[in-house]
C-alpha cells in the first residue's frame, strides 16, 4: 500500500465529515472515520508518547487491525481520520516514511465547549478521565480533576505534537472555522485544498458546498462557559493561538 493520509487533531473537529465526503466525491480514494479497533488507538498513542510501548508493537497493531481494509481498498489512496492516533505516527512512519499528515486545529473555547456538550465530564467518560491510565494524555496541572484546566492542557499538548510531524512528513494545518465557515466559497476554496494535498482533484463551491451542509457528529447540549473559563483557556493558549493566527 502507498503511504497513508492522516487526518489528525484533538477531536471535536469536524472530521468525521470527510468519510462520506471523500468516498462521495472521489473513485481513486477511500477514507475511513476511525476505523475499529479505534479506542485501543486512544490509549497506545499516550503509552507510545510515555515510553510504554514500543514502536514495533504499534506498528504490529496496526497493520493487524487494517489488515482487511487494506485489502479490501488496495489501489486506492487511502485516508484515515482518527484523534486517536495523533500519538502514533512516529512509529508508523517506520511502515511508511511518506506518510501525509492533514492537522484541523480549532479555537480553543470552541473544542472545549464542544468537548463538554459532548459529554468529556460525564458519565463514563468522566470516569475513564479521572481514574483510567492513559485514557488522558499525561499532563502537569495543578488541578487535574477541573476539566476546564485539563482540555486547556489537551488542546495545547495534542496539538503540539501533531504539528512536530511537519518536520518528517508532509504537512497541512487547517483551521476548523475556515473549513466550516458560513462563507461557503472560503469552505470550498478549505476543501479543494485538502483534495490537492491528497492528490484528488479540485470540485467547484456548488458540489463542495453541498457537502457542508450534512455535519456530522453534532454535539447535543448547548453548555456555554463563563467569562472567567474563557480567559483561562484564552491565556493558557495564546502562544499556539498566536501561531494559528486566532490572535495577533
Amino acid at each position: 500500500m502507498n503511504s497513508p493520509v492522516f487526518i489528525l487533531s484533538t477531536g471535536r473537529t469536524g472530521t468525521q465529515f470527510f468519510e462520506e465526503y471523500v468516498n462521495g466525491t472521489s473513485a481513486t480514494a477511500i477514507c475511513r472515520h476511525e476505523p475499529k479497533p479505534s479506542r485501543r488507538f486512544k490509549f497506545l498513542s499516550n503509552l507510545y508518547l510515555n515510553g510504554k510501548a514500543g514502536t514495533r508493537f504499534i506498528k504490529q497493531t496496526y497493520l493487524r487491525s487494517r489488515k482487511g481494509l487494506f485489502r479490501k481498498h488496495q489501489g486506492k489512496t487511502y485516508i484515515e481520520s482518527s484523534n486517536f492516533l495523533f500519538g502514533c505516527i512516529p512509529a508508523l512512519n517506520e511502515l511508511y516514511p511518506e506518510i501525509k499528515i492533514i492537522h484541523i486545529v480549532r479555537h480553543p473555547v470552541g473544542y472545549i465547549q464542544s468537548h463538554l456538550n459532548f459529554g468529556f465530564w460525564r458519565g463514563h467518560k468522566k470516569l475513564f478521565a479521572k481514574y483510567v491510565p492513559y485514557w488522558i494524555e499525561k499532563l502537569d496541572i495543578s488541578h487535574p480533576s477541573d476539566p476546564i484546566e485539563l482540555l486547556t492542557a489537551r488542546w495545547n499538548y495534542v496539538n503540539r505534537q501533531i504539528q512536530s510531524y511537519a518536520d518528517s512528513n508532509s504537512y497541512l494545518l487547517v483551521r476548523f472555522e475556515d473549513l466550516f465557515s458560513e462563507d461557503l466559497h472560503q469552505s470550498s476554496l478549505e476543501l479543494n485544498k485538502i483534495r490537492e494535498f491528497c492528490g484528488l482533484g479540485e470540485l467547484e463551491d456548488e458540489v463542495n458546498a453541498s457537502w457542508l451542509q450534512k455535519p456530522k457528529n453534532r454535539s447535543v447540549r448547548s453548555l456555554s462557559l463563563d467569562s472567567k473559563q474563557e480567559d483561562l483557556i484564552l491565556k493558557g493558549c495564546q502562544n499556539l493561538m498566536k501561531e494559528y493566527k486566532y490572535i495577533s
